[in-house]
């Protein structure tokens, strides 16, 4: 029996290495370019029109293009290009390992999979159907989605647009309709460095430290207790780093954090950034800090599309039609669907595989769940050019 294309694809997928480069020092696996140019020459044979950015030297961003160049309708699927490193990995990552009803290797799950899936959905007459429909469907394989999600900010920035965005994560096959957004900080205070045998003659960063802390915590439970957004779960704040003082005999004049804290619903990182500022001035006021210095390392907005939309509503459809029960979820997780929820209104994370294998040392995607993934995004892609093509009749 002759092996599904969708499993071949992935196969060929996971053995181009493309690992982010702020996880490894390997010039041989590491960067997008060898697998966006395969991914190139893969879309350009079925037709798509492509455009290069090179966000960073040998780091791009795929933009490919199907139909006509004034839509009445644009559908964008995203899947980001590159793969965490593969330090510690028990298995060989990047050749693909069939085995028990699962493929093995680095991005088999997070996100090559659905990726895969999602591309040999791109059946020729569905193609054609869409366009004569005036939709146009854009492909983007981003770059730098683990490090930052680079490439999804990217489009925002140069204006890309679309009416309706599926983006490609391992979700097991649920409709995720929205997910917190984040806001990391660092943050460091300053003290007033004296001998350790006299520390009432400094100011310790690192006690100075311990009040900015519990200040946080405080902030955040009344944030929680405060808070009515049940279904996206409540917002959160992590200390994930934190370093200070140079010998065991030194008053310390510096100390330095790293948070990670996850916002919902009507929460925005600028607002955050204003109220923490707000604590540091007060304990600056009293005395208990000399100063400090906030500096914003990553922010990206909560998303939430309405379970009435049209594009979960043709999920929930579909999902029906495979024996699939449709499931709409919220995430704690933060992927490139915030950032391009900024460029489009009503966007869907959505894919075969588990988040719990994602990252891991031994990652695999069961290959039944890859073809039921992609039999549903195919079907949803079917049904598309169906409902653009009635309300073409319907004028």
């Amino acid at each position: 029996m002759p092996e599904h294309e969708v499993i071949t694809l992935l196969k060929r997928l996971v053995s181009i290495p493309s690992v982010n480069p702020g996880h490894t020092d390997d010039v041989s696996v590491s960067g997008e370019m060898r697998l966006a140019e395969y991914l190139a020459e893969w879309l350009e044979a079925r037709g798509f029109a492509l455009s290069w950015d090179m966000v960073e030297p040998g780091r791009p961003n795929l933009i490919a293009s199907y139909g006509p160049d004034t839509p009445k309708h644009t559908l964008l699927l995203e899947s980001h290009l590159d793969t965490v490193g593969e330090d510690g990995m028990t298995i060989k990552p990047f050749d693909p390992l069939v085995r028990e009803g699962r493929i093995y290797g680095r991005g088999a799950c997070d996100t090559k999979g659905p990726m895969a899936a999602a591309l040999c959905a791109f059946r020729p007459p569905v193609l054609e159907r869409l366009a004569e429909a005036g939709v146009r469907l854009l492909f983007v394989g981003a770059m730098g989605e683990e490090k930052g999600n680079i490439g999804a900010e990217r489009l925002v920035e140069q204006g890309w647009s679309a009416d309706e965005a599926i983006i490609l994560e391992p979700t097991e096959l649920a409709a995720v309709n929205g997910h917190k957004g984040i806001f990391w900080f660092q943050l460091t205070v300053h003290g007033i460095s004296a001998h350790g045998s006299n520390p009432d003659r400094g100011r310790s960063a690192i006690l100075g430290m311990m009040q900015v802390i519990d200040q946080l915590q405080k902030q955040i439970a009344r944030k929680r207790e405060q808070c009515a957004n049940t279904e996206m779960g409540l917002p959160t704040l992590n200390i994930g780093f934190i370093e200070g003082g140079t010998a065991v005999n030194v008053v310390p004049n510096r100390c330095t954090i790293e948070v990670d804290r996850r916002l919902v619903i009507g929460e925005s990182g600028e607002q955050t950034r204003k109220e923490i500022r707000e604590v540091l001035q007060r304990l600056a006021d009293r005395g208990v800090i000399q100063s400090y210095d906030l500096e914003t390392i990553k922010e990206g907005p909560p998303f939430r599309t309405a379970p009435e939309s049209a594009l979960i509503g043709r999920f929930d459809r579909v999902c029906r039609e495979f024996n699939v029960t449709p499931r709409m979820e919220s995430a704690a997780w933060y992927s490139d669907a915030g950032a391009i929820s900024r460029i489009c209104s009503s966007v869907v994370v959505f894919g075969p595989g588990s988040i719990k294998q994602a990252h891991t040392n031994d990652e695999y995607i069961v290959m039944d769940e890859l073809l039921k993934g992609h039999d549903i995004l195919a079907r949803y892609l079917e049904r598309f050019a169906e409902e653009m093509e009635n309300m073409q009749g319907d004028r």
